[in-house]
């Protein structure tokens, strides 16, 4: 392997890295708890102030498999979890 070749993968390895941590701090997310007709809470969380990704979602306690697949969610793209039989519905804004 030559330095060019070296060199040009660290770069590549560098912007991947960076963009994942741009794109993680400027997530968006409604999140709606429905725990029964009147028991409904909405709020919107931002990544902005996290200092790792999905930080919220583990304070709450979501298992691993939900942090994944919020994780991959896509902008307009809607989830629906459970969460100690609470409906959790989360939409990705941003």
């Amino acid at each position: 392997m030559n330095f060019r070749h070296l060199l040009s993968n660290t770069i590549k390895q560098i912007k991947t890295a960076i963009g994942e941590v741009i794109e993680f701090q400027s997530r968006i997310w409604v999140i709606n708890i429905h725990e029964g007709t009147l028991n409904d809470e909405s709020f919107i969380i931002n990544e902005d102030n996290f200092q790792e990704p999905m930080q919220w979602m583990v304070k709450r306690q979501y298992s691993p498999e939900m942090i994944e697949k919020v994780d991959a969610m896509k902008r307009s793209q809607i989830v629906v979890l459970i969460l100690n039989n609470v409906e959790h519905r989360l939409i990705r804004v941003k």
